[in-house]
């Protein structure tokens, strides 16, 4: 079992592209995926087929399959919108690579569904949600949930009262143990009286 745990690691491993990347040793990328000039924090997945590059991403995201994010923006004000003015692999037209790229940042705890398009530049904060196959064309606020394209507001995940508690808590932030001990406030909808009691438990500060 151990073996065939570790033997599956390695081939996902081998399927996967990545570039000049800083992660968790617990991020998870799937087989297929690529990963390029970016940092991702502790326990964030990348999806089978997904494209990330020039992004800062937190703790606790899910990347779902087959997303970009940061799709490179081509200069419709030009003769051409083709690369070949930026890429000197393209016909050796320029002698460096001149493509810009808009850093995308993401919060912790998002949630990023499948076939979604996050544009260069976008920030997203944390707790946010982004619908299947939306296009992400500006930011997105903490613990909002948006859709389609280009992608609009739906709903908050929770109530400002709940959403305030959340952004001071800052759970990505627990050690393992501390979520541990604290892990049927994980497993049960959140509420205002969950919130309550692990508050009356000593249980906000930051380890």
């Amino acid at each position: 079992m151990i073996l065939r745990k570790i033997l599956r690691k390695i081939i996902s491993w081998s399927m996967t592209d990545l570039q000049n990347v800083i992660f968790d040793k617990t991020v998870m990328f799937a087989p297929y995926s690529q990963v390029s000039n970016s940092k991702i924090g502790k326990r964030s997945s990348i999806g089978r087929y997904s494209k990330v590059t020039h992004t800062d991403i937190g703790m606790y995201c899910s990347i779902s399959w087959d997303v970009t994010i940061n799709a490179v923006s081509h200069d419709y004000t030009l003769i051409s919108t083709h690369s070949f003015l930026k890429r000197p692999d393209l016909g050796g037209f320029v002698e460096e690579d001149n493509r810009h790229y808009d850093k995308v940042t993401i919060g912790n705890d998002v949630w990023i569904g499948a076939h979604s398009v996050i544009l260069p530049g976008v920030k997203i904060g944390d707790g946010a949600i982004i619908g299947a196959g939306s296009i992400v064309t500006r930011d997105v606020e903490s613990y909002s949930i948006v859709a389609g394209n280009s992608a609009k507001f739906l709903r908050w995940r929770f109530d400002k009262q709940i959403i305030s508690e959340l952004k001071e808590i800052k759970w990505w932030l627990w050690e393992d143990s501390k979520i541990k001990h604290n892990i049927n406030f994980f497993t049960t909808p959140l509420t205002m009286k969950s919130i309550q009691e692990l508050k009356a438990n000593n249980c906000t500060d930051h380890l």
